[in-house]
């Protein structure tokens, strides 16, 4: 629970006997023994704090295997029994209390990763101040009635909106709750959120608590900002439904969305022009609208065909089999806790195979909130509706855009007869 055990090539020199010690110390016990009957030369330990729970139990031990005459070599304090054999001056001393001052603070360290162990064991949250939308309880995060409607209510902004900075000005407005965009994320991506306990060293339990978003919701929210990842950071927010996916098959360039309003056009309208052409585009821009168009009317032509011919397998089936698994680790919950009662294990040994088995249910339960709409087919005769794409908001069809397309490239342009021709990638196409 606390730290991995190490490799016997660990020590980088010859030795004749390990000692190692998990929990009790019945192996330092059997070591100084040991050395009374027939003491080594020398003695190689990682730090001079395994010695004892206490500054006074390590100096004990210490001294104690010394009169015996046997060399104390501590790797990571740099310590020799010969260096300090005798202190003849101020540069040796200070030397020495440096050690003993590290010594005394992992000591203190080891308590604490102790003590965290001990809660993750018994499935308690980890220490320090509750997130903000919680309490912490006797036993779990309970939900913070004055402080949770704030983190609901930005979490539905931010499915509404897919924007981060939008959420935060939001909450500035109407809660005049003033966030950083860092802190919004770590909100967006905190399983505690979504009723999982997340601890330092990433290991995620999951339905500890109360929720305060849905695992689809939260599975919604990963796949948004996993669809930011993959554009610009500009592009991310914007309120373009094309922006961040288009690319020239040419010259590679991505395009930025300029706005124009002039005599002749009483509304403004807006046109793509390529950042990094290098003069080998036939067309030096092409208007927005043209390739919105042409992106849906693709869309609507070629998605029912991908839905059919996709060889990926069934999400459905996966499903299936993922809560196969979590059934089958809960039953072995169950049996564990009655071979406790019936005292075959003991309290220890129930709580690291239940934490272990709670970890695996977590990661199952993550896995099934990865996967991809459970059918294509069903999806596909919505999408194939030019009518539902112009019937959205662009915040709303940016959304649905990156959530089926990977790039849009746009591989020539005809003014003259207002002819665009593109390629759509989609991001299932791969299993084509």
């Amino acid at each position: 629970m606390i730290e991995i055990t190490p490799d016997s090539f660990f020590w980088g020199c010859e030795i004749e006997a390990i000692y190692q010690d998990i929990g009790e110390r019945q192996q330092l016990v059997k070591l100084i023994r040991d050395c009374e009957k027939n003491a080594p030369s020398y003695l190689l330990i990682r730090s001079l704090s395994e010695f004892g729970n206490s500054l006074d139990e390590v100096t004990k031990t210490i001294t104690v295997i010394e009169e015996l005459g046997i060399e104390i070599i501590a790797i990571d304090e740099d310590y020799n029994s010969s260096k300090f054999k005798i202190i003849n001056n101020s540069k040796t001393k200070e030397k020495l209390l440096n050690i003993w001052n590290d010594i005394r603070q992992k000591i203190h360290q080891k308590k604490l990763l102790k003590s965290h162990g001990n809660n993750r064991l018994n499935i308690l949250p980890p220490p320090g101040k509750a997130p903000f939308g919680y309490l912490k309880g006797k036993d779990s995060y309970i939900i913070n009635r004055a402080t949770s409607s704030i983190v609901r209510d930005f979490f539905e902004h931010f499915l509404l909106y897919s924007s981060v900075s939008d959420s935060v000005r939001y909450l500035a407005k109407k809660y005049d709750k003033k966030i950083a965009l860092s802190t919004a994320i770590n909100w967006l991506k905190n399983p505690v959120y979504r009723g999982d306990l997340n601890y330092k060293n990433k290991e995620i339990i999951s339905d500890t608590h109360t929720p305060i978003i849905s695992r689809e919701e939260g599975a919604q929210i990963d796949r948004i900002l996993k669809s930011h990842r993959l554009v610009k950071p500009r592009s991310a927010s914007a309120n373009y439904s094309l922006a961040g996916l288009l690319r020239c098959q040419q010259c590679e360039s991505s395009f930025r969305i300029s706005k124009v309003k002039n005599k002749k056009y009483p509304e403004k309208y807006l046109y793509l022009i390529p950042t990094k052409c290098q003069g080998n585009c036939n067309y030096k821009s092409v208007k927005y609208d043209l390739v919105f168009s042409e992106v849906i009317n693709k869309i609507c032509r070629d998605f029912p065909l991908l839905s059919k011919n996709t060889n990926s397998p069934d999400s459905r089936v996966i499903k299936q089999q993922l809560e196969t698994k979590i059934k089958e680790n809960e039953d072995i919950l169950n049996k564990l806790k009655t071979l406790e009662i019936e005292k075959i294990l003991d309290k220890e040994t129930t709580s690291l195979r239940s934490y272990k088995i709670n970890l695996e249910i977590g990661q199952l339960k993550q896995q099934i909130a990865q996967l991809p709409p459970d059918n294509l087919e069903k999806i596909a005769v919505a999408i194939s509706n030019p009518q539902f794409w112009y019937d959205l908001s662009a915040i709303e069809c940016r959304f649905y855009l990156r959530e089926f397309i990977k790039v849009i490239k746009i591989n020539s342009v005809n003014k003259e007869e207002k002819y665009i021709d593109i390629t759509l990638e989609f991001i299932f196409q791969s299993n084509v």
